[in-house]
Order: C-alpha cells, then sequence, then structure tokens
C-alpha cells in the first residue's frame, strides 16, 4: 500500500510530515560510498551460523530485513526456530500520521513470511519509536528470558548510529552476557553513517547470499511499501540507502 492510499493521515498532515522528514532523508549521504565498501567487505572470511534457535532483535520493522533479510531466509529454509523481536512497531517514520505503525505492523508481517517467519513467531514490544534507550534495562531482560545457552542472537551492533539500533544492541549485549547466548551484530546505518575504521578491532563476517536467498530477501523488502513509495518521489529509503541490502552478501560481527 502506498501512502497516498493511507487512510489514517489527513492530507494537509502528511504533507507536512512528508516535507520535513524528506528533508532530513535527502540529507543523509553516506560518508564512504558503497563502492568504497565494495572494496573492502568481500575479502572477509565466510561465516556458516549454527542450527541453534534464533532470536532476532528488530528495533523497527524493515530493520531486520534491510540487514539480515537473507541471513533469517536461509535459516527458516534449514528449519531453524526463528523468533523475531518487533521493539517498536516504527509509528514516528512520519510525523502526525495516526495508524502508521499498525501499517507496519502488517508490512513486517507480510515480509517476514516472505523469509519463512510465521506470524506466531513475531514477539511485538511496542515500546516507543525512538525512544527504546528509556526502556534499556528492562529490554535487555525481556530478551533475556527468551535466550538460553545454546541460542543465537542476533542484534543490531551497539554503536550503528541510530539510538534505537544502539539501544537494542546493548541490551542484546548484557542479555548475552547474562545468559550465555551467542551474539551476533548486524548493521544498517554504519553503512550510511560511518566509516570502516568504525569498526576496527570487531570480527567481521560475511555470510554470501545464492540466488534464492538474495530473491527472498528482495521480495520481503518490497513488502515494506510505507518506506519505499511516496507521491514526490523521494522516498524513506531512496535506492542510495538500499544499495548495502542489494549485496550478494550479509556482513556481520561475531563476538
Amino acid at each position: 500500500m502506498g501512502l497516498s492510499t493511507l487512510p489514517f493521515c489527513q492530507a494537509r498532515e502528511l504533507r507536512i510530515a512528508r516535507s520535513k522528514h524528506l528533508i532530513v532523508c535527502a540529507m543523509i549521504i553516506p560518508l564512504i560510498s558503497e563502492v568504497e565498501w565494495a572494496k573492502r567487505l568481500p575479502s572477509l572470511p565466510t561465516w556458516c551460523p549454527s542450527g541453534s534457535p534464533t532470536v532476532v532483535i528488530a528495533p523497527h520493522p524493515d530493520d531486520e530485513t534491510l540487514a539480515v533479510g537473507g541471513l533469517i531466509a536461509a535459516l527458516t529454509s534449514a528449519a531453524v526456530d526463528v523468533t523475531v523481536v518487533a521493539v517498536t512497531d516504527g509509528e514516528r517514520a512520519y510525523e502526525n500520521c495516526e495508524g502508521l505503525g499498525q501499517v507496519r505492523r502488517l508490512e513486517q508481517e507480510r515480509a517476514l513470511s516472505r523469509l519463512g517467519v510465521r506470524t506466531e513467531n513475531i514477539i511485538r514490544l511496542s515500546l516507543p519509536d525512538s525512544d527504546v534507550g528509556s526502556q534499556e534495562r528492562n529490554l535487555a531482560q525481556i530478551f533475556g528470558a527468551l535466550l538460553t545457552t545454546d541460542t543465537q542472537l542476533i542484534a543490531p551492533w551497539r554503536g550503528d548510529y541510530h539510538p534505537d539500533h544502539e539501544a537494542c544492541g546493548r541490551a542484546a549485549e548484557a542479555a548475552s552476557a547474562e545468559t550465555g547466548a551467542a551474539l551476533i551484530s548486524y548493521f544498517f546505518w554504519t553503512w550510511h553513517r560511518g566509516r570502516p575504521s568504525d569498526l576496527s578491532g570487531l570480527q567481521l563476517r560475511r555470510f554470501p547470499l545464492d540466488a534464492a536467498r538474495l530473491l527472498a530477501k528482495s521480495e520481503a523488502l518490497q513488502e515494506h511499501r510505507s518506506q519505499l513509495e511516496h507521491p514526490s518521489g523521494a522516498p524513506i529509503l531512496p535506492d542510495n540507502l538500499l544499495d548495502p541490502a542489494r549485496r550478494a552478501f550479509e556482513v556481520i560481527a561475531i563476538q
């Protein structure tokens, strides 16, 4: 569903919200181009996930697809039990847009279905978008209750250049330390706001995606219409921000 057909925003409010948001989005010019990242990342060691039950942390609907959609598809196709924790509903992607959270929840359900995750395997916390940090301690406890020493925890890197991502990353680290669950960190905003030197000291790995995984990820991403389409032609996620999600591999950091 495109934003032009969404019934929950009055036209004037939506135009104002769009204009404010798009000014911000238009200013996101990656510090390091995708061409430069592409020269550095393919040489990373290849990583193979375990077949352990997996918990994936998504600060906002679409983060899991953008960063590790191919990995999720690979795990579910191997009959690995995958649970996705949807931390927020992403309701503040546009200001003054009542009902956007519900739209994004449905988009996420459809996208995860494309990746092989059933709706009953999505845990919704509905914490306030852009204010996850205020719930960080509680979040660590919630994560911890889902983990054992045999669980694989996949979460944003604690330095991923968005306060909600960073709070989720710190909470995941705390939960991993408390339970002994293996922690795998993923990246999204790092590719746009970071530099290679920011990743020094991390044990980076590359997870290759075959044609089937790339297709599943692409189809899942297309379900997030509210983030990809905009009548002005300038969506929240323009092509230059999607380039990392189109790589033939995904980059993670292991602990």
